[in-house]
């Protein structure tokens, strides 16, 4: 069997990215998280210099925007309206199922900011699966962006603006962060642990191959074997995780795909050498457990958008739903004779067990379940 198959796999189905792909982003040290006291100050002149240079360079036709009524995407919504006050923005929300959750924030940051806004509801998200995996050529199921950009594509957008980068930049992971650094166990452990839909408690049962913890700590280790403290090296992590090597390679390849440029300000390196800097208790306040303090701020004191005092939200989805509705049918059309079974990189006893722990609504297998689909069609194309 492939060593390099084997390690990909491993890394996906545990930390639900590879740290060894390609990514467009620069890597970044502990020295890079050093806290600049003051520094908080020049976000919002500088993200909307960000702004005004972005439209400069690509002078775009028609601009889109995928919004949930979260901070990150309404923060770069609200600063480029305000610098461009009679710019037409198309905005679209994105929902799954019967979570429509986030469409009613959407719409009222629509009307705040007046865009040409669109609710778009797709029932099963996973019916295009195998063309996402093929246009990211990645074992991927999240790929939720290739509908922002399909229907940017059919209004007519050359340019599409994302939040992307402010979880991971100004602090949105609340509920991992308070996991972390209230328990005892190794640090490493501790992070690992918070992140529950990435592992199952049998994951060492999951694989055909020898697997051991040990090895994807050690793919950690440098994040956390450093002066920063406990909150520093999570921030740190978090950026050299799923943001360079999962969200950012799948969305630019997803945009190439549709052929409309992708831009995130918060990613252009004049904020990321900025936001990394930002004091840690500007980023998430410990007390209150409310993350990205900065951009909320911004957004109450010049904008007055009252649902920046909300937790954090984000296109979402019924995995319970999904399960019962679509996802097991497909998995049980594809999983009776498995090449990742076949390869030897999954055990087959431990998929059967999945399967009935996944039809209990367990939703930590049912993503499982979604990996281990999306793998499947992708070994399936790389035969072809």
């Amino acid at each position: 069997m492939n060593e390099a198959l084997k390690r990909k796999i491993r890394n996906i189905l545990t930390l639900r990215y590879d740290p060894f792909s390609l990514t467009s982003l620069p890597k970044l040290t502990w020295k890079d998280f050093i806290e600049y006291h003051g520094i908080s100050q020049v976000v919002q002149p500088l993200l909307e210099g960000v702004i005004r240079r972005i439209f400069e360079e690509h002078k775009p036709d028609t601009v889109g925007m995928g919004i949930s009524g979260g901070v990150d995407s309404t923060t770069v919504l609200a600063l480029t309206r305000r610098c461009f006050p009679n710019l037409k923005i198309k905005t679209f929300c994105i929902t799954f199922g019967s979570d429509l959750g986030e469409s009613k924030d959407a719409q009222h940051v629509s009307e705040l900011y007046s865009t040409d806004h669109k609710h778009i509801n797709i029932e099963n998200p996973f019916k295009d699966l195998e063309e996402q995996v093929e246009i990211v050529d990645e074992p991927r199921w999240n790929l939720y962006t290739y509908y922002l950009f399909k229907e940017a594509k059919s209004n007519g957008c050359n340019l599409i603006m994302t939040g992307d980068g402010g979880d991971e930049l100004f602090g949105g992971y609340v509920f991992r962060y308070r996991s972390v650094l209230n328990s005892n166990k190794p640090v490493v452990q501790r992070y690992l642990d918070a992140h529950k839909r990435d592992w199952v408690p049998d994951q060492k049962d999951l694989f055909a191959f020898d697997f051991t913890w040990d090895e994807i700590y050690g793919l950690l280790l440098d994040h956390f074997r450093n002066p920063l403290t406990t909150l520093g090296q999570i921030f740190l992590a978090d950026y050299n995780g799923k943001l360079l090597y999962d969200f950012t390679p799948t969305n630019m390849k997803i945009s190439e795909h549709f052929g409309i440029k992708l831009v995130a300000p918060m990613l252009e390196p004049e904020v990321l050498h900025v936001a990394t800097h930002i004091p840690y208790n500007l980023k998430y306040d410990v007390r209150n457990n409310l993350g990205k303090v900065v951009l909320r701020q911004i957004l109450l004191e010049n904008f007055g958008y009252k649902p920046a005092t909300k937790g954090k939200i984000g296109w979402s989805m019924d995995l319970a739903e999904m399960w019962d509705s679509y996802v097991r049918g497909m998995c049980g059309d594809l999983f009776d004779y498995p090449i990742f079974v076949e390869h030897g990189l999954i055990n087959r006893k431990w998929l059967r067990e999945g399967f009935e722990k996944s039809d209990k609504h367990n939703l930590r297998y049912i993503c499982k379940m979604l990996g281990l689909l999306a793998i499947e069609i992708w070994l399936r194309k790389t035969r072809e």
